[in-house]
Parts: C-alpha cells; sequence; structure tokens
C-alpha cells in the first residue's frame, strides 16, 4: 500500500506540467486547475454508492434500535408486518423484556444481514489477495486511465497518481 501525500502528488504533477510545457511554476497553475477539474467531472456520481451505502447503514443500524426495545415500535412493526401473539403486559415491562420479545422476529433479519456482510468481507479479502482490486481500487483506477487519455502529454504516472488522490479526498 503506498502512502498518500496529496501536496508530494500535486508537485509532482505540477513539476510534469513544468517540464511538458516548458513554463514557470506560476504558470502551471491554470494547467493544474485544468486537470483537477477534468478529475473532479462525474465525482459526485461515483461517490453516490457510497453515500447511499453509509444512509442504509446509518438508518438501518439506528432503526434497529427502537425495532428491538421500544415498546410502541415493537408492537407496532408486529401490528403491521409480524402477527405473532403479543406477550402479556407483565412481560413487556421493561425495555429488556421487549428486546426478549421482539428478538423473535429481529434475530433472523439482523443474523442474515451481519453474515452476508461477513461473507462479502472475505470475499473482498480473498479476491485482493489473489491480485484482484476492491471496486473502488477498479474505479480509481478506470479514472486515472480516463484523465491519461485526457492529458496524453503528461507522465501516465504523475496524471494517474494526481486523479486517485483527488477522488480520494
Amino acid at each position: 500500500n503506498e502512502e498518500r501525500n496529496d501536496e508530494a502528488i500535486r508537485e509532482r504533477m505540477a513539476r510534469d506540467v513544468m517540464s511538458v510545457d516548458g513554463i514557470k511554476r506560476e504558470e502551471a497553475e491554470p494547467k493544474l486547475k485544468e486537470i483537477e477539474q477534468s478529475a473532479r467531472g462525474g465525482l459526485g456520481l461515483v461517490r453516490l454508492p457510497y453515500r447511499v451505502g453509509i444512509a442504509a447503514a446509518l438508518v438501518a443500524g439506528f432503526g434497529s434500535i427502537p425495532m428491538c426495545f421500544d415498546l410502541h415500535t415493537v408492537l407496532w412493526f408486529n401490528e403491521q408486518y409480524v402477527t405473532m401473539d403479543v406477550e402479556d403486559a407483565k412481560n413487556l415491562e421493561t425495555w429488556l423484556e421487549v428486546g426478549s420479545w421482539s428478538w423473535n422476529w429481529m434475530e433472523p433479519p439482523l443474523g442474515q444481514a451481519s453474515f452476508f456482510l461477513l461473507c462479502l468481507q472475505y470475499s473482498r479479502d480473498q479476491i485482493q489477495k489473489i491480485g484482484g482490486k476492491s471496486y473502488t481500487e477498479y474505479i480509481m483506477e478506470k479514472r486515472g486511465t480516463k484523465l491519461c487519455d485526457t492529458f496524453p502529454q503528461y507522465n501516465k504516472l504523475a496524471v494517474a497518481a494526481f486523479g486517485k488522490s483527488i477522488m480520494a479526498s
């Protein structure tokens, strides 16, 4: 794993622009901004799956708490979707008792979701161990290649590294 240093990567790109175009540092800045703008193009769309995943994880994570332990939420969910016999009131007096009852139907989906995520993590790890790329690495490489194609006059390694540093920032 290469350690990222965005300032060094930017400086390397600037020096390549200066060398290829035969210009001074100040004159290279507009070209750097052009390359950076090109690298940022479509970045919002590329990051969308990550943002959706983050939002879904937060909603599911925080939502699971009342779904397990809040009596009103558990009763509503049971009435709408589960239709299990409601425990006696004396067995639903504390949040722990509510959780014990709701766990009857909450355990299978939460357990399955946890196992599924564990399998995804394991498969990603195995793919990386045999030299495969994660989705993020694939996207970064693809965007780096596109940036290199847009600016073929510059060093491909410098351009790709610059593009990757912009996506990761």
